[in-house]
């Protein structure tokens, strides 16, 4: 670790430790894909699961969430709070969004590239997810996009106007539309989205992209939002898991969920060749 990583570290678990929770990758304990509760049946939960059997709707299989966000907790208000409207420079101020910035730098520095390890090939190009709502004026989740990888090009992504509420959360690819294919095909790109809590609004994206040409899309979201409430009774011991209190730490790689100190070495044996 260098220094620069050393330090960006310690900043980090001052800022973050107490509120940010790393998610768990578990077989049988969290979802393959979203790494939400599930039963000890299965390996996914069933709205990943669903969306991967859909015929004709290619979808992400990897999606990356950096922190879980549990209903009533700072790292859930804090999804909330970040795109409160606020002239730019308040919210550069704004402490929900100055977390939210240092986590996904935190990533950026630290972990993005064993995206590459992990996948087929190397990412090249990035995208946020558009807001269904009609919001006006740019998303602040643009704004947080600043501290990705610089070699990691911005490709457009377009909303479909007058989305009904109802559907918003369905896998619905035509909610989307990349107005140059040209600059997604045979491309890996990442998704970034806040918050995931049943992952149809990012997948639907990445079946738009994949639809367009793109070869690879890994979605990665800064929450993982968990209703204890609800995911109780379906997956209680697993859920009892997420939930135990832990100090979130950036040496956890939320791409694999253990160290990734040799992803990171076989990265830049892999860059270098």
């Amino acid at each position: 670790m260098t220094e620069t990583q050393s330090t960006l570290s310690e900043v980090i678990r001052e800022r973050l430790g107490a509120i940010m929770t790393n998610p768990l990758r578990i077989p049988h304990i969290t979802c393959e894909i979203c790494t939400g509760p599930i039963s000890s049946r299965y390996t996914r939960c069933y709205r990943c699961n669903e969306d991967a059997l859909r015929a004709r709707v290619p979808v992400a299989q990897r999606v990356v969430p950096l922190t879980y966000a549990v209903v009533g907790t700072q790292a859930d208000r804090d999804m909330y709070r970040y795109k409160d409207p606020m002239p730019p420079d308040q919210r550069l101020r704004n402490p929900s969004y100055q977390r939210l910035l240092l986590l996904l730098l935190g990533f950026s520095r630290t972990h993005a590239a064993c995206l590459d390890v992990t996948a087929p090939e190397s990412v090249t190009g990035f995208t946020t997810v558009p807001s269904l709502k009609g919001r006006p004026g740019a998303h602040p989740l643009a704004s947080l996009a600043a501290v990705l990888p610089r070699h990691w090009t911005q490709v457009k992504l377009d909303a479909a106007p007058d989305v009904p509420e109802e559907q918003r959360r369905d896998l619905r690819p035509e909610h989307f539309t990349v107005p140059d294919s040209g600059t997604v095909a045979g491309r890996h790109i990442v998704v970034l989205e806040d918050t995931w809590v049943q992952g149809g609004h990012a997948q639907s994206a990445a079946a738009a992209l994949l639809l367009a040409g793109a070869s690879d899309v890994t979605i990665l979201v800064i929450a993982r939002r968990i209703r204890p409430d609800l995911q109780r009774s379906l997956a209680e011991g697993s859920l009892r898991q997420i939930l135990t209190e832990r100090e979130y730490s950036l040496s956890v790689c939320p791409v694999n969920g253990a160290s990734c100190r040799s992803s990171i070495g076989q990265t830049h044996d892999r860059t270098s060749r």
